[in-house]
């Protein structure tokens, strides 16, 4: 897996995941894809790694969390991509509204996916992420994406089911998945999905497991 040198602040209160890693890392992106969107970007180190991999001329993250914005732009800064990366905050929900409905080539997203009660152990995350908003993240995502285009997103194998009721109500198809884990022998810790707007339901790929311990 390549994932390319980035610069973050030191003491930085908003850290980056293993699934950040990955949603920046995995995405294929053709070289017609011109906009990409990610919604819920956090510190916008997805974006970052993105812009590093990929000749993309402009990079959007929609992020409700003001402090994750402000933090975001510094990295943006201290990796040299102004130009081409931009963080606006708002809600996800509000995506059509900002940025025009079908506007977007490719959007990729890691959203709300811990249905399990428990808080998080990090007291620096700035709010605990929900599965009931979900749906919100892919209604959002269909809303912007072109019709035939691709999104990307990460979820977990707990609630692949849900997920895959959720993506079909919305015309969001998977295509392909690649299970993410921690180390051989343990379950399985996320679900990196490819999909398509509009796509046809059939022709599905499983492909090969990702070790974290590997990479």
């Amino acid at each position: 897996m390549n994932v390319p040198e980035f610069l973050t602040p030191q003491n930085m209160e908003s850290k980056h995941t293993h699934a950040s890693i990955l949603l920046g890392t995995l995405p294929k992106i053709g070289t017609k894809v011109s906009r990409v969107v990610e919604l819920g970007s956090g510190n916008g180190v997805v974006l970052v790694i993105m812009a590093k991999l990929n000749p993309i001329r402009e990079l959007i993250g929609i992020e409700i969390n003001e402090k994750s914005c402000e933090i975001a732009r510094e990295i943006v800064q201290m990796n040299g991509l102004t130009d081409r990366i931009r963080i606006i905050n708002a809600d996800v929900r509000d995506a059509a509204k900002i940025l025009g409905y079908e506007s977007v080539d490719c959007v990729v997203f890691n959203p709300p996916f811990h249905n399990d009660g428990k808080k998080s152990e990090e007291n620096k995350r700035f709010f605990e992420r929900n599965v009931d908003d979900f749906e919100d993240f892919v209604v959002a995502a269909k809303s912007i994406l072109k019709y035939g285009h691709e999104f990307f997103a990460i979820t977990s194998p707990k609630n692949w089911i849900l997920d895959i009721n959720v993506f079909v109500k919305h015309n969001m198809v998977p295509k392909a998945v690649t299970p993410i884990y921690g180390k051989s022998g343990v379950d399985s810790k996320m679900i990196f999905v490819e999909g398509k707007k509009g796509g046809k339901i059939g022709g599905f790929k499983l492909h090969p497991p990702i070790l974290l311990d590997r990479f």
